[in-house]
């Protein structure tokens, strides 16, 4: 299951659809398509079982490509892939986290009362994510605070609003049964019939190294993460108490390089497979954003990102983006990929809890 960010660097060039198209020889874009569609639960269409990822752009990769279209209202006879349905494919394939999330609320037992205020910050994202792609962003004030992991009004208006408008009371806190019933069939709409199987083995359990980690001064994305990085995010939190602001993660262990909007293209050996990488940008002061374009000015940034940033570069077990040859100034991680076989193990222990077979 693990493939390239091929996808997303054909997208930013333009014209996808001169590369993805039946019968084309491109296999290697071909093939990253084809994971990327399995991810998103079209098993069947692919018929997997029998030809699994083959770069082949033939008569089962067209009804997975025309299953997905259909599945979110893009017009497409599924014999070629435009910018457009390429730029829909990634972004769905980028709410898997929080779906993810989503799909163990629901998979849990609720007899005993749950709610929102009190779920993790993580829950709390991952039902802002989904209620801004249902239309809900207005109740949410998406644009101003986006989907920070805060239960406040916003987030309660968006959930009563969404529950009336379907048909089911709601308090805007409570996590019926109606309602999280509510929010898997939505969510079923875009994606795949075998969407669902990937989900436990991309959430914890005891057999597995990954983790969700959360803090207190995270929030964003799902941090996932190998369990030998927590230390490492953990320092990386103390930092961001320290300075005083919130590192706001978008991205971090990729079981595939599709990442939307990633900077720069993963290296071979990116820390980001490990899971001992994040991309992040900082929020600080009264709802300020620093992003990529701010992080790249350092030292000229706001003093809270300063002293923030100049915390994790005096770190001797951390790295920041921002230094590197290639610059990413969204990214810090611990070097793991400094020594290649200890890079080689983790990559090997993070992919395979996560897949369904071999690396």
């Amino acid at each position: 299951m693990e493939c390239s960010n091929l996808l997303e660097a054909a997208l930013k060039k333009r014209n996808i659809d001169q590369s993805l198209f039946q019968e084309s020889t491109d296999k290697v874009l071909i093939t990253d398509l084809q994971r990327t569609l399995f991810e998103l639960g079209f098993r069947k269409e692919l018929k997997w079982d029998n030809y699994q990822a083959d770069g082949d752009y033939g008569n089962a990769t067209t009804a997975a490509v025309a299953a997905f279209a259909k599945k979110n209202n893009f017009q497409s006879d599924g014999k070629s892939v435009t910018d457009d349905l390429a730029k829909l494919i990634l972004e769905r394939h980028d709410f898997l986290p929080e779906m993810y999330v989503l799909w163990a609320i629901h998979d849990s037992d609720l007899r005993t009362k749950k709610y929102i205020s009190k779920g993790t910050k993580m829950s709390v994202t991952a039902i802002q994510v989904f209620l801004n792609t249902e239309g809900y962003g207005e109740q949410l004030n998406f644009e101003k605070f986006g989907a920070d992991g805060f239960y406040g009004n916003s987030t309660r208006n968006a959930v009563i609003k969404y529950a009336n408008d379907n048909g089911i009371d709601s308090d805007g806190d409570s996590l019926t049964r109606p309602l999280i019933d509510l929010f898997l069939k939505d969510i079923k709409r875009y994606y795949g019939s075998s969407w669902s199987d990937l989900a436990p083995k991309n959430l914890p359990n005891k057999k597995s190294p990954l983790v969700l980690f959360e803090a207190s001064n995270f929030s964003g994305k799902p941090c996932r993460a190998d369990v030998e990085f927590v230390p490492a995010l953990e320092k990386i939190n103390g930092y961001a108490k320290k300075a005083n602001v919130f590192v706001y993660v978008t991205s971090s262990f990729r079981t595939t390089t599709n990442v939307q909007g990633a900077i720069v293209p993963p290296a071979t050996f990116s820390n980001h497979l490990a899971g001992h990488g994040i991309d992040m940008n900082l929020q600080y002061g009264n709802g300020q954003w620093a992003n990529s374009k701010v992080l790249t000015k350092y030292p000229n940034v706001p003093e809270p990102v300063k002293y923030f940033l100049s915390l994790i570069i005096d770190d001797p077990e951390l790295r920041w983006g921002g230094n590197f040859n290639t610059k990413d100034p969204v990214h810090i991680d611990d070097h793991l990929n400094k020594d290649r076989a200890v890079w080689k193990k983790r990559y090997q222990a993070m992919q395979e809890a996560v897949q369904l077979g071999k690396v």
